[in-house]
C-alpha cells in the first residue's frame, strides 16, 4: 500500500501568471547571523508565496502550515533531475488524490539570501497551478516552520524568522496554545451561532487555505449547522490537492480561539466530496488565510503556541464573492476560461457558461502572452451581449459583492 501524505492547502481564484525572473537567483550574498531574517512575500488570494531558488531557477513556494513536510512540485523535480525515491499519494481538500515521491538530497535557497532549506518530498501541484494562476513550484511546511519562530506579516508583505532559543515576545498579541497532529498545528476553537448555541472542537491552523472558516461535513451534520447558520449559498468554494471543493456558504456569529474572537466570518460547510473534510473525526474544521491575514501571525512551534497580533485591518468585515463565477487558467497559464457557474447567480444572468474564454474586462480586451492574461490598452467598441465561447467580465469597480446572511444578491443560489 502506498503511504498517504496530507496537504491542506485550498486554492481560491486565479491570479496573474508570472514570468520566471532568473536574476533573483544570482550569486547568494554572504551569510549573516542577524535576526530576524526577513523574507519578502507575495500575498495572493490570502495565500503566502515565497520566492526560492533551485540552482538559478526561481520558483514560487506556498507557505503552508497544513503541509506535514516540504515539497517540490513533482514535474519541477523531474525537470531539475532530482533523485526520486519511493512513491506515495497526497490527499487533502477535494475528493481526489495526487501522486508524490520522496526526494533525496534536494534543497532550495531563499531568493536574495544565503539561507537554504531541505525538501524531502515532491507532489504533483499542476492542478493547483491552473487554479491559482501561477505555477506552484512547491510548499514550505512543517520542516521549515519548526526551525524558527515564523512571523507572517501580511501588512508589510514579509516573513520574519527568529531564533526560537532567544525569541521573547512583548507585543500586544494574544498567545494561543497549539496541539500537533501529523505535523499540523491545531487549536481548540468554538463557534457561536445566531440561536445562541455553541459547538467546539479542534481545528487546523491552515496558512495554505485562502478561505476563512471551513467546517467538516460530520461536524456540520452532527450540529445541524445548515439549518442554523442562516441563509446559505451552495457553491464551489475553492480547490485543494484533491480537486474542487463545493460547500454551503454562510456565517457563524463568533469564532473563538482562546481569548481571540472573530466576528461573523464567512463559513463553508463541507459537502460529500470534499476529501478530508467529508469524513474526519479527528478535527472539525480549518482556520484559513482570510482570518489569519487579519493579524500578524507568530508561529512558535518550539513552545507550542501561536500569537495573533492585531493590526489596522483586524476588524474589517468578511466579504464573499457573489458573482457566481469561477475562472481557471489553461495549462500554459496564458489564458483563462469559465470553470464553474453557480445556478441562479449574476454570472448565470449574464449568460456565462462553462468553457467560455475570458476576452475582456470592463470593455478592455485581455491580451495573453508568456506572463498570462493582462488587461490591454482600451479600445472603442460597441457593447453587446456575451456570445457563446466569449466572455466579457465586469472588473472590480462594477462587480457585485454581498455578505451571506447580511443581504442577498438579486438572485441567490439555491439552498441545499
Amino acid at each position: 500500500m502506498r503511504p498517504l501524505v496530507v496537504v491542506a492547502a485550498l486554492i481560491a481564484t486565479p491570479a496573474v501568471a508570472q514570468i520566471p525572473d532568473r536574476t533573483v537567483c544570482g550569486a547568494p550574498p554572504a551569510s549573516s547571523s542577524a535576526r530576524p531574517t526577513t523574507i519578502p512575500i507575495d500575498v495572493s488570494e490570502n495565500h503566502v508565496f515565497v520566492k526560492v531558488c533551485a540552482g538559478d531557477l526561481p520558483l514560487d513556494f506556498i507557505l503552508d502550515t497544513g503541509a506535514s513536510m516540504n515539497f517540490f512540485d513533482l514535474h519541477t523535480a523531474e525537470r531539475l533531475g532530482l533523485k526520486l525515491g519511493n512513491g506515495f499519494t497526497g490527499t487533502g481538500a477535494g475528493a481526489g488524490s495526487i501522486a508524490g515521491a520522496q526526494l533525496e538530497g534536494a534543497n532550495v535557497r531563499f531568493a536574495g539570501l544565503s539561507l537554504t532549506q531541505s525538501v524531502s518530498g515532491a507532489l504533483d501541484f499542476s492542478r493547483m497551478g491552473r487554479g491559482s494562476g501561477r505555477r506552484v513550484g512547491g510548499m514550505l511546511g512543517y520542516e521549515f516552520i519548526r526551525r524558527f519562530v515564523v512571523a507572517i506579516d501580511y501588512v508589510k508583505r514579509e516573513v520574519r524568522l527568529y531564533d526560537p532559543r532567544t525569541f521573547h515576545y512583548e507585543g500586544p498579541g494574544t498567545p494561543i496554545p497549539l496541539i500537533f497532529l501529523d505535523n499540523q498545528p491545531h487549536v481548540m476553537a468554538e463557534v457561536r451561532l445566531a440561536d445562541g448555541g455553541t459547538a467546539k472542537g479542534r481545528m487546523v491552523v491552515d496558512v495554505g487555505s485562502g478561505g476563512a472558516l471551513l467546517l467538516t461535513k460530520p461536524f456540520a451534520d452532527e450540529n445541524h449547522l445548515r439549518e442554523r447558520i442562516g441563509p446559505t449559498l451552495h457553491r464551489r468554494t475553492g480547490a485543494g490537492v484533491g480537486g474542487p471543493v463545493t460547500s454551503d456558504l454562510g456565517r457563524v456569529e463568533i469564532l473563538s480561539m482562546g481569548r481571540v474572537e472573530v466576528s461573523r466570518p464567512v463559513t463553508a460547510l463541507a459537502g460529500a466530496e470534499a476529501g478530508n473534510f467529508s469524513g474526519n473525526d479527528r478535527w472539525i474544521g480549518n482556520i484559513g488565510g482570510d482570518i489569519l491575514r487579519r493579524y500578524t501571525v507568530f508561529l512558535d512551534y518550539a513552545n507550542k503556541r501561536m500569537i495573533l497580533e492585531p493590526h489596522a485591518g483586524t476588524s474589517e468585515p468578511f466579504e464573499a464573492d457573489m458573482s457566481g463565477l469561477a475562472l481557471r487558467m489553461n495549462d500554459s497559464l496564458t489564458g483563462a476560461s469559465v470553470d464553474y457557474v453557480v445556478p441562479g447567480s449574476p454570472a448565470t444572468d449574464a449568460g456565462l457558461a462553462v468553457g467560455d474564454t475570458l476576452v475582456s474586462i470592463d470593455g478592455s480586451r485581455v491580451a495573453t502572452g508568456r506572463d498570462g492574461p493582462r488587461r490591454a490598452p482600451p479600445r472603442r467598441r460597441r457593447r453587446r451581449a456575451a456570445q457563446p465561447g466569449r466572455t466579457a467580465v465586469p472588473g472590480p469597480a462594477s462587480a457585485r459583492s454581498a455578505r451571506p446572511g447580511r443581504g442577498r444578491p438579486r438572485r441567490s443560489a439555491p439552498r441545499s
